[in-house]
């Protein structure tokens, strides 16, 4: 503990008292200890009544608490990547129906060969996603006010795939800025603990036909309970040129995109003793009621690790998929959780 903390307070977040220190110490030393999965899992009592073990300090019962606390120890540290969004593995990704269209369109376009290799795409794949934030500056208004630069990166692998050489089908890149604030405004038994603006880039890094790509001005405001959270994510798509003709490289390659993604995000996490189940919901809000929904369970495995089952149903599951309804069930481990 002690040297957690003297190796700690030259990174912290100057707004840090020597409490939340030892706090966030606490929470990394039980990490490292496998016994505190096992007992966790065992554990009959309530969220509130947990001391971390080896010290006096009592986990918060709240679901960010402690995400909150390690990322603050660590925000000044330029040795540490901050994770953003959930970090996974899936081993299995199944699809109930692949979309070839738009590789079949890109070989009748004479672009590439890449639509005869995915003209035949299989069930199953291999789907995973690395989210790394870095602290640009932090406490931009005196003690709040913190500048990250994200990146996102969510790919789709073909392993099974041996007759068209195991290709990747889908790289999707998200890098974005992000402007953070911390709060503590409580409403209905909820307290309102961050504020994000953000400016967002997604694209699939693919040209002519193949090419997606949009724009967006973000807000997230997520909100914590005891054993619930949630966050709500509307969004601005910017405007672009439109397209002179298909995979015209200076005009929008997907003007419809909104009405399928949707134009907000909402997520909820609820933890049950080491489980936690989540629920994203996407939606444009209008009478086309196009969108997706993601439910998930986590569980540990290990001290680094969880276990990680997904369903989504609906649209966008990719960029190349935007516009093409899917049913996909995922199994695998992921590193970091949504809160």
């Amino acid at each position: 503990m002690q040297r957690c903390m003297e190796q700690s307070v030259l990174t912290a977040d100057k707004s840090m008292t020597v409490r939340n220190l030892q706090e966030a110490c606490a929470i990394l030393l039980s990490k490292t200890n496998s016994t505190d999965v096992q007992s966790t899992q065992s554990d009959e009592t309530s969220a509130e009544s947990k001391i971390i073990k080896g010290t006096d300090i009592q986990r918060s019962p709240r679901m960010l608490n402690d995400r909150g606390l390690v990322e603050a120890l660590n925000r000044s540290n330029r040795f540490v990547l901050t994770p953003h969004k959930r970090n996974y593995i899936l081993p299995l990704s199944y699809s109930d129906s692949p979309n070839t269209d738009p590789y079949k369109q890109s070989v009748s376009n004479n672009e590439s060969d890449e639509g005869f290799a995915f003209s035949d795409l299989k069930h199953a794949e291999f789907e995973f996603q690395l989210s790394i934030k870095i602290l640009i500056r932090e406490n931009i208004f005196n003690d709040n006010g913190h500048l990250y630069l994200g990146y996102t990166n969510h790919s789709l692998w073909q392993v099974y795939n041996r007759d068209t050489s195991a290709p990747f089908r889908e790289t999707n890149h998200q890098p974005e800025l992000l402007l953070s604030f911390t709060n503590d405004f409580e409403i209905f038994g909820f307290r309102n603990v961050i504020n994000e603006f953000s400016i967002n880039h997604q694209s699939n890094g693919q040209s002519g036909v193949l090419s997606r790509s949009w724009n967006r001005v973000m807000f997230n405001s997520v909100f914590e309970g005891e054993n619930f959270s949630f966050s709500i994510n509307p969004w601005y798509r910017l405007p672009e040129d439109k397209s002179r003709y298909p995979g015209d490289p200076k005009g929008d390659d997907n003007p419809d995109i909104t009405h399928y993604m949707g134009n907000f995000e909402f997520t909820g996490a609820y933890r049950y003793k080491a489980n936690i189940f989540s629920l994203e919901l996407r939606n444009n809000l209008k009478t086309t009621n196009r969108g997706a929904a993601e439910v998930a369970w986590t569980f540990p495995i290990s001290s680094t690790m969880r276990g990680y089952v997904n369903y989504f149903d609906g649209y966008g599951h990719s960029l190349i998929d935007y516009n093409d309804k899917q049913r996909v069930v995922g199994l695998g481990i992921t590193f970091t959780d949504l809160f």
